[in-house]
């Protein structure tokens, strides 16, 4: 099958991730105005707190909806993008086969959410230890080293990256539904550290859609924010007043508009986020799995890079611990 054809199979997946993240987004933003109108009577101190508390609780209500009800579109549909990209075909059905493997696979959240955790941890601990040896080889001792910066850019660029190491490694557990879910884990980070080079021709392109996606979707919200928060007179007020107050640090005052600019900034990031997170993230996956399991099959896990990733993730220890004695290039039993 086509990359295309995968992407839009499983593209159902995604319609029903966004819309639980526009639920969330509706309670974000409706609970602090909800709040902020609501004590607008009681004076201004009164009216920011309600709104910061209902900012607090929208973030609340967002996080577990995404986490909650999300979960289940998400890794149905990494299911199918890996059968798909593995197979060379789908079921009719693609959106009712992926929750079907995910109900299979995952008897309970909590395995899921145990899985995505040490596939996290693993993608961020390595990360850590190459800005560590980052900043050692610049001398990077502050933000304002350029060493430091260097390091701090480095940072972002591993972590999309790696992001997808988490993606891939659970589309490698649902590609081996006989063997245990968290040893399947373990082979899946091994496939990607082991056949780096060849996944690392993929890093030009999911930085470049990403960055794509966050100057035109990320801007466009931006700007469409700005025109709308803007436009609303007691909250221009306060944020006026927040201006005012604050200082930079050298003790002058910040620019009229900071405030403004600051809140339109995370609307449009989190947004953006909802966005390219159900659409543009999906579409560079097919492409990144389809090098994984085509890497994986051709050139299957080391045993020696099992010791080596253990040395370099507590997280990947964790795996080995929880995939049992076999763990290291032997069959777990079915989770």
């Amino acid at each position: 099958m086509r990359n295309s054809e995968i992407y839009r199979r499983t593209l159902k997946f995604a319609l029903m991730r966004m819309l639980c993240t526009i639920v969330g987004i509706v309670f974000l933003i409706a609970l602090p105005i909800v709040g902020f109108v609501a004590f607008a009577g009681m004076g201004e101190v009164a009216a920011v707190i309600a709104a910061i508390v209902g900012l607090i609780l929208g973030i609340v209500v967002m996080v577990v909806i995404g986490r909650y009800a999300g979960y289940l579109f998400r890794a149905g549909q990494i299911a199918m993008i890996a059968q798909g990209v593995a197979e060379g075909q789908l079921p009719a059905d693609a959106y009712a086969a992926g929750k079907q493997a995910v109900k299979e696979r995952f008897g309970t959240a909590s395995v899921y959410f145990a899985l995505m955790t040490i596939t996290r941890a693993i993608s961020n601990e390595i990360t850590t230890g190459l800005n560590a040896v980052a900043g050692a080889v610049g001398g990077a001792t502050n933000n304002n080293n350029p060493a430091a910066a260097a390091a701090s850019i480095a940072s972002a660029i591993i972590s999309i990256v790696l992001e997808y190491l988490n993606y891939c490694s659970l589309g490698w557990v649902f590609l081996h539904r006989d063997q245990n879910a968290f040893k399947s884990t373990c082979d899946g980070a091994v496939i990607y550290f082991q056949n780096w080079k060849t996944l690392l021709k993929n890093a030009g392109k999911v930085l470049a859609l990403t960055a794509v996606s966050l100057l035109v979707i990320g801007g466009a919200f931006f700007g469409l924010f700005y025109l709308i928060l803007g436009s609303i007179g007691p909250l221009t007020s306060v944020l006026a007043d927040l201006d005012a107050a604050a200082t930079l640090d050298d003790g002058s005052p910040v620019p009229a508009g900071t405030c403004l600019i600051i809140l339109c900034v995370i609307v449009a990031l989190v947004f953006w986020g909802g966005v390219h997170g159900a659409f543009i993230e999906p579409y560079i996956l097919v492409s990144v799995m389809r090098r994984y399991v085509e890497a994986g099959y051709a050139n299957p896990p080391k045993v020696d890079l099992y010791g080596k990733l253990a040395g370099m993730s507590k997280g990947f220890r964790k795996a080995l611990d929880k995939a049992g004695d076999n763990a290291r290039g032997g069959e777990g039993a079915s989770a």
